[in-house]
């Protein structure tokens, strides 16, 4: 009856405004919001990020981030919990993110997260929902419709009332998709009279219902165990003008699955079938699971075999299945994984599934017996032969040893492989003295070794061990072969940018070193530290460790002498090109300071004696180009020569006879001879030393003193002569020594290297007919190979050609050309055939250059000076010609490439226009690197005017990126001193709609500051960045208005060019440069400023505190702890907030050390200022050592010899860090204690105060009765809002009645008990008990008075009273202010905030 009357109620509230109804299903309107509505969202999310140094960058990824979230959601209907917490660290990260991309974020916190549990989704969101207030992102009541959805589908336990006061309270007005949900919430919990009341209001309001209210009050009912009112909804529909839908029969059926009706379920299902109405496979699929998680697993069979099994079954079984395994139900996702259709392969086999399932299953921590039978099944069924394997996976992925090894130990029972990447997440996540142990556990119980992968990128990490001759002793003690640990030390010290060191453990140890993997490494660290002298100490290692492997023994190479036939060019070393290789990799790497930074290494190469192959010496030319510098090519030549040889190492042993000096030959010989030994080898040696050493009398002297002891001195010796005498250009001797050798035999030839140095000493002395005549006489049948002829040998051939070049003779130039060519001396490329164009270009004679060209490109497919000849054409207007030249080029290099090469050319020669038409061509596809690569050159070659002619160029051209191109000309200008220009350059930015980057923005404002112009926008920096800077140190800020002022003294006084340069910028430049690096993220160009400042410059402590905080975030610690230190060698700290914040990640890390020391450089203000306590006791507990400072405590407060002292070490006591070591090891309990007590025994209540709140909210009520009886009763303060938060959040009425009668009687004021009751009200009200709540405040009023109840809390029980038509009996007092407040003695400030006095000592006595 009483089910009727209520049904009744319900339709008037529906009769009075069916007009407004909204017909659409919740399948139109809410679940189509994210995965079907076919605009898509990612659209939004564009601008993610408004302010940051690196904003480009920020948005970006959150960008990439948040459109994966999307699309996953949109194509399978879930996503990852770590996809979730990188946009979550994204948004920290950044400090900020729209109110679009913050709205998808929400809304991914429920069932599209099924692999977790419905309490890890709540706890996620709650942090999303703290963050995203924390940065003051603008949310509106969209973002609370989908918070509440969220709730809903978690089933979070939360007061609707409550939830709608605080959107209130925050000014929004909640609209009909808010009511519908708080009565969705109101259902959830049964409570059929607060949706009423919400109906109520909806009338009032004339707000139109949905399908989606009727479906709540189904379940409504259902959970009052109303099942008959339930039922009457459809009639109430009904008469309300709305057809129940399948959404609503799947709801009602799920009702029946709830409690077991099954023939009711049956005949529903029956019914929708003669009803037409389609139930899809998700709906079948929702009520199987309502089935099993109320105990009726049973009866899923009859559910599933109406299964359509259509189309996208497989990702709704998949999220099922997840949802099962996580309320222990993999019995019925057994069945359901069986029913999903699998995929074939190419060759027709099943495709394996169930792997998700599996992962699930360990993730879920299910008992191991149980995922070793599913595995198992799966396995014996042929659903999945690598089940096992893949349970194995997870577990390692945990990261848990415990589980994850008696997984690994059950695959090597059955015989399966264990490789050495399943050890890797466990030495990830177990503790640093474990590893080790984990080590000599893959070896003992795995008969497994590991590698030198795993030891340098996972054990030496994880050993967090700084001493690298440490490392190398505990990894050999642990079983590691010597060669692997000591190679795995040296790429780890490299990886952490330690050169030296790794340079030293090379030294210390002669072992082979894998040029591949260390290469990249190697050159890092040297970008990093400039450290040139360690980094050709390891080259030279690597080189050494390539011999050892070679077996390469001096003997050997004493053996390979020349022989009695001509040698063909000076001998490359046979080992690969190991340090050749290094080098040209370091001058990628090092692009804009190729030159110096070569300079210095091949510097070093050749003091070290060691050499380079022809081929990558000629490969670094080519990438030099016209960076080429006189230096760079004489020590390349050095390299190549061949006549190097590496400097003796010291204890290196037996010295070479290859390695010794004239003089210690000749000296070597006579001692031979005088024994009676054969010294012929010797006289080998020597001859080849003295050809090295390029002395020509020297040499003579030797060759005549052996023909007078009758040595055969072999042929290829006079052939090096010629060579010689060509060296000291001594052509006629060279010549007569030369024909004596084809007098002697008519078959010598030259080798190619001689005989084209000594024509170009003959074409020198314009002996042009004895030079042809001698490439002629010694040409060669076989063609010189790619890659045969050395740098040195190429160099000599392009400087015979373009010398006559450059004389314009081009006549003389293809008689010598040809006859190098037709000689097999030159294999024609860009580099040899250039001089042919240029010749001609020398001249002007365009026509023949272009006749040239044609014939070069024909013939050799190659295009020699094609840009000069292009800029050449288009300068003169030459149309004809220069549709000729591009033709030639696109058979060769395609047509887009040549069209971008015919843009640039016409961007350099001013002629924009005619670039815009070839940009605009239809299907001219797009090349980004182009651009950059041509702005990139534009820059370092300081050319704006083709930069600009860019800018024109690409105009409204939307497939373009055109911020690369403004902010690489907004650098130009800034390197020019161009401030109106650059400003000229944003405005122009506004005019074609192209947003600037906060990059740009950031440079342009410090360019126009230094200019002294006045910055005409908003610099993209946050509020505490602007804060930091309005208050510069007075040196700093003298020295900075002394530079500007001498700047503009120059700008003004225009009298030459020269007067650009102001000497008295100099000083500054290297502190403008870190700063301006600071301002955009770029850590290792400031870093690399900052150590080039001299001593008389300084950077205050703001930009350090920035500095400090980017190195923080970018994970690089230790460098972070490099400048915290240096500030606290000078008495100074980090700005607080950033020093928080370092100390919040080492403290994570557990790294003590570091934390030590730091704490005895802060006095106890400074500690205090920072929480440095709490952060110290949770780096401790991190590390695994909280017994350790539970017993430093003890130790410290059983020194203590006065009271005084006592109140201070109470000041310092971490009681945030307390709660977390009591939380996290309720087995120290005892211990901690007896720590407080000896605390208390000076009368300091603090540490027995958290105690007493960890038991209290643990349940222990009768332990939390003995300490409070014992010490706190009597106490005048005591925290305790933790225990309230807890009994709120928990809704645990009786842990806040527990509260309350030990607070009863105490000494703590009337505010703090209030606060108490306040708490319990608050409970009973949420409940829906108003009448208890009355009760509970009826109580209150006995112990404290009316104000110092929560005056929200009254108005909550007020409100709950007077919907049920009831009359509140109590005047709820006026709002206080905050003077008036500040007499409650109920503190919170249990984690970070320290009181200057314990919060539990005795308040002095007043004077009278």
């Amino acid at each position: 009856m009483a089910s009727i009357l209520r049904t009744g109620k319900l339709l008037r509230y529906f009769a009075g405004f069916t007009r407004n109804v909204v017909v659409n299903s919740v399948r139109d309107c809410e679940n189509t919001n994210l995965l079907q509505s076919s605009p898509c969202m990612c659209g939004q999310f564009q601008n993610g990020f408004a302010s940051n140094a690196a904003a480009t960058k920020a948005e970006v990824t959150l960008d990439r981030q948040i459109r994966r979230l999307d699309q996953d959601a949109r194509r399978i209907g879930r996503i990852s919990r770590r996809d979730l917490e990188e946009v979550l660290d994204e948004i920290r990260t950044h400090r900020t993110a729209t109110s679009s991309q913050s709205l998808l974020v929400i809304r991914c916190c429920g069932n599209l997260v099924p692999e977790e549990l419905p309490e890890v989704r709540t706890a996620l969101v709650q942090e999303i929902w703290k963050t995203l207030n924390a940065l003051n992102v603008p949310m509106d009541i969209s973002h609370y419709n989908a918070l509440l959805r969220v709730y809903l589908e978690n089933e979070h336990q939360f007061a609707p009332t409550d939830f709608l006061a605080e959107i209130e309270a925050k000014g929004i007005e909640p609209n009909r998709v808010t009511y519908q949900r708080l009565i969705a919430r109101y259902c959830q919990q049964g409570d059929i009279e607060g949706a009423t009341r919400i109906l109520e209001y909806m009338r009032g309001k004339s707000l139109p219902v949905n399908e989606n209210v009727f479906n709540s009050l189904i379940l409504g009912h259902s959970q009052a165990n109303d099942m008959e009112s339930a039922k009457g909804i459809l009639g109430v529909m009904k008469q309300a003008g709305l057809e129940p839908s399948a959404e609503t029969y799947t709801t009602l059926m799920c009702a029946f699955a709830r409690h077991g009706d099954i023939e009711a379920l049956q005949s529903t299902l029956a019914e929708c079938e003669s009803k037409e109405i389609i139930l899809l496979d998700k709906d079948l699929l929702d009520i199987a699971y309502t089935l099993s998680v109320n105990g009726n697993g049973e009866h899923v069979d009859k559910v599933l075999t109406k299964l359509r099994i259509s189309p996208g079954f497989n990702q709704d079984a998949v999220n099922i299945i997840l949802r099962l395994v996580n309320k222990g139900h993999e019995d019925v996702a057994l069945k359901l994984l069986r029913l999903m259709p699998r995929s074939t392969r190419v060759n027709g086999e099943p495709v394996d599934v169930g792997a998700f399932f599996i992962r699930q299953l360990v993730k879920a921590n299910r008992p191991i017996e149980k995922i070793l039978s599913i595995c198992r099944t799966l396995q014996e069924e042929g659903l999945n032969p690598k089940a096992l394997t893949i349970a194995t996976e997870a577990g390692l992925t945990n990261g848990v040893m415990n589980n994850a090894l008696p997984l690994l130990q059950e695959m090597k029972n059955l015989g399966l492989p264990i490789r050495q990447h399943y050890f890797w997440p466990l030495f990830c996540s177990v503790e640093s003295n474990q590893v080790l142990e984990v080590v000599r556990r893959m070896q003992q119980e795995f008969s497994l070794n590991p590698n030198s992968e795993t030891v340098r990128d996972y054990v030496i990490p994880n050993l967090k061990e700084k001493n690298w001759d440490r490392v190398v002793t505990v990894l050999r003690d642990a079983g590691v072969p010597n060669s692997t640990a000591v190679t795995s030390a040296v790429y780890a010290a490299l990886t952490t940018h330690q050169i030296s060191e790794a340079a030293k453990i090379m030294e210390q140890n002669r072992v082979f070193y894998m040029p591949l993997i260390f290469r990249q490494p190697l050159i890092i660290a040297l970008a990093q530290t400039n450290d040139f002298a360690s980094f050709i100490r390891c080259v030279r290692q690597m080189h050494e460790g390539l011999q050892l492997r070679a077996g390469r023994e001096s003997t050997d190479e004493a053996d390979q002498v020349a022989s009695d036939v001509e040698t063909p060019a000076p001998v490359e070393r046979q080992t690969p090109d190991v340090v050749g290789n290094i080098v040209y990799d370091a001058a990628i790497y090092f692009r804009r300071e190729r030159v110096p930074t070569l300079e210095k290494i091949l510097q070093g190469l050749v003091k070290q004696g060691l050499s380079i192959s022809s081929a990558k010496a000629t490969a670094l030319s080519e990438l030099l180009g016209s960076e080429m510098t006189p230096k760079i090519a004489e020590q390349l030549g050095k390299l190549t020569s061949g006549e190097l040889e590496p400097i003796p190492l010291p204890n290196s042993g037996k010295r070479a006879l290859d390695t010794l000096s004239i003089e210690e030959l000749e000296r070597f010989i006579k001692n031979v001879e005088a024994k009676g030994d054969n010294a012929n080898n010797i006289k080998r040696q020597l001859l080849s030393a003295c050809f090295r050493s390029q002395n020509l009398e020297k040499t003579l002297q030797v060759i005549e003193r052996l023909e007078q002891d009758t040595f055969q001195i072999p042929i290829g010796i006079y052939a090096q002569l010629v060579d010689l005498y060509t060296f000291h250009k001594r052509s006629s001797d060279a010549l007569t020594q030369y024909n004596k050798l084809r007098t002697a035999d008519a078959n010598f030839k030259l080798d190619n290297f001689k005989t084209v140095r000594l024509v170009d000493l003959l074409l020198q002395e314009e002996r042009m007919e004895e030079a042809l005549q001698l490439l002629k006489e010694n040409q060669k049948d076989v063609p010189l190979g790619e890659g045969e002829a050395s740098f040195n040998y190429v160099s000599t051939l392009w400087r015979i050609l373009n010398t006559i070049a450059e004389s314009g003779n081009a006549e003389r130039l293809k008689v010598v050309f040809d006859a190098l060519v037709a000689g097999n001396y030159a294999l024609p490329n860009n580099v040899l055939l250039g001089p042919l164009i240029k010749v001609h270009l020398s001249r002007d004679d365009i026509p023949k250059a272009i006749d040239a060209f044609e014939q070069i490109c024909q013939q050799y497919k190659a295009t020699p000076w094609k840009n000069e000849l292009a800029c050449r054409l288009i300068q003169k207007e030459d149309a004809a010609n220069l549709q000729r030249l591009t033709d030639l080029s696109t058979s060769i290099h395609g047509e887009v490439n040549s069209l971008y090469d015919l843009v640039f050319s016409f961007v350099e020669c001013g002629r924009v226009r005619q670039a815009r038409k070839i940009l605009e061509t239809p299907g001219l596809r797009t090349r980004p690197q182009r651009i950059s690569n041509a702005c990139d050159r534009y820059k370092n070659e300081g050319m704006l005017q083709p930069l600009e002619g860019l800018i024109e160029a690409t105009k409204d051209l939307g497939h373009i990126d055109r911020n690369k191109i403004y902010y690489t000309l907004l650098l130009s200008y800034d390197k020019a001193d161009e401030a109106e220009k650059a400003l000229g350059l944003w405005t122009k930015m506004q005019e074609e709609a192209v947003t600037p980057t906060d990059a740009f923005l950031l440079k342009l404002a410090e360019l126009l500051k230094r200019k002294n112009v006045d910055v005409p926008f908003v610099v993209p920096e946050s509020q505490q960045m602007k804060s930091r800077r309005k208050k510069p140190a007075k040196a700093d800020t003298k020295i900075e208005a002394n530079v500007e002022e001498a700047v503009q003294s120059t700008a003004e006084t225009k009298v030459e060019p020269k007067a650009k340069s102001v000497p008295a910028v100099k000083p500054l430049s290297n502190v403008a440069g870190f700063r301006r690096a600071v301002q955009a993220n770029d850590l290792d160009s400031a870093i690399s400023f900052k150590d080039r400042i001299i001593s008389g410059d300084r950077i205050n402590v703001l930009d350090i505190s920035r500095l400090i905080e980017l190195l923080v975030r970018a994970e690089r610690l230790t460098e972070a702890t490099k400048y915290v230190d240096e500030l606290l060698s000078e008495k100074q700290h980090p700005q607080p907030k950033i020093f928080k914040f370092y100390l919040n990640k080492i403290a994570a890390t557990g790294d003590l050390e570091v934390m030590q020391r730091i704490g005895t450089q802060l006095n106890d203000e400074q500690k205090r200022l920072v929480s440095f306590d709490n952060r110290y006791c949770h780096a401790y507990i991190v590390a695994g050592k909280a017994e350790q400072f539970l017993k430093q405590l003890s130790t410290d407060i059983e020194a203590v010899k006065s009271t005084e002292e006592a109140g201070k070490l109470a000041e310092k006591f971490p009681r945030g860090g307390a709660v977390g070591i009591l939380d996290k090891h309720p087995e120290l309990i005892a211990q901690y204690e007896t720590m407080a007590e000896k605390y208390a025994a000076h009368n300091q209540l603090g540490p027995m105060n958290v105690l007493w709140m960890h038991l209290i909210s643990n349940g222990q009520e009768v332990a939390s009765k003995q300490i409070w009886d014992k010490h706190l009763s009597s106490a005048p303060r005591l925290m305790f809002q933790r225990v309230l938060q807890t009994a709120r959040e928990q809704q645990d009425e009786k842990l806040a009645s527990t509260v309350i009668s030990q607070l009863r009687g105490s000494k703590i004021s009337e505010g703090a008990i209030g606060n108490a009751y306040s708490c319990l009200i608050d409970i009973q009200t949420t409940k829906g008990n108003t009448d208890k709540a009355l009760e509970v405040l009826a109580n209150a009023i006995k112990d404290v008075s009316l104000e110092n109840i929560n005056r929200t809390a009254l108005l909550r029980l007020k409100q709950s009273v007077e919907e049920k038509s009831q009359k509140f009996p109590y005047t709820v007092p006026e709002k206080r202010t905050k003077a008036d407040d500040s007499s409650s003695s109920s503190s919170s400030s249990d984690d970070d905030v320290t009181p200057k006095r314990p919060e539990t000592s005795p308040t002095k006595p007043e004077r009278a």
